[in-house]
């Protein structure tokens, strides 16, 4: 079972803020406290949070307390079917879970803005290149690239430029990895991988209106 989670990224009042925050574990408190926008803390709040609403509602111990990294700094926890890849990016913030067993899983979701693209062109492969033409091709593989690289775990310990991500299958090191593009927003691109092939999936929207 794959469950995508997403929510609206706003700012909380300081009460409801502070409420929030005091259900984090001590580690992520104090993380928290040294992002210096608002809108850094609380995607990093509204991540976490909308990670422990799958959870409970998926029958896991939602204690965040139990969250290990990897030597790559990716967390995890010590479930066989149980794994999670968190992103946000502008008035989004999202976060998949699967219950399948040890499948490798990543999102990724940027906002299409204006850019220079030259200036990443080195990330890219030479048919990656042919094909962009337009910001929005660009995201396209931006995030596909991204969420493979968070699903293997390794995160920017693999170069981007040697992921072909033109294609929905993806090879990285005799691994290969399935891409799924999400639409929760025509203003955004959106990347699900997996080591395993997704037939099905359920989108759903948490608007955390218990905070």
């Amino acid at each position: 079972m794959t469950i995508v989670y997403y929510t609206f990224c706003r700012q909380l009042t300081p009460d409801k803020y502070r409420k929030a925050v005091s259900s984090l574990p001590d580690e992520m408190q104090e993380k928290i406290e040294k992002f210096r926008r608002w809108q850094d803390a609380h995607s990093f709040l509204y991540g976490k949070l909308l990670l422990k609403e799958g959870m409970l509602k998926l029958g896991y111990q939602d204690s965040l307390a139990f969250m290990k990294k990897n030597e790559y700094g990716k967390p995890y926890f010590s479930y066989d079917s149980f794994s999670f890849n968190i992103s946000h990016s502008e008035d989004y913030v999202v976060c998949v879970i699967s219950t399948d067993e040890k499948e490798k899983i990543g999102i990724d979701i940027e906002k299409i803005k204006t850019i220079n693209r030259e200036d990443y062109s080195s990330v890219f492969t030479p048919l990656e290149k042919n094909d962009i033409t337009s910001d929005q091709h660009f995201y396209k593989y931006w995030t596909r690239k991204e969420a493979v690289i968070k699903a293997d775990g390794r995160g920017l310990q693999i170069p981007l430029h040697t992921i072909d991500a033109t294609k929905t299958t993806v090879e990285v090191e005799n691994e290969f990895y399935f891409l799924l593009k999400i639409d929760i927003d025509k203003e955004y691109e959106m990347h699900l991988a997996s080591s395993k092939k997704i037939e099905d999936y359920t989108l759903q929207y948490n608007s955390l209106d218990n905070l």
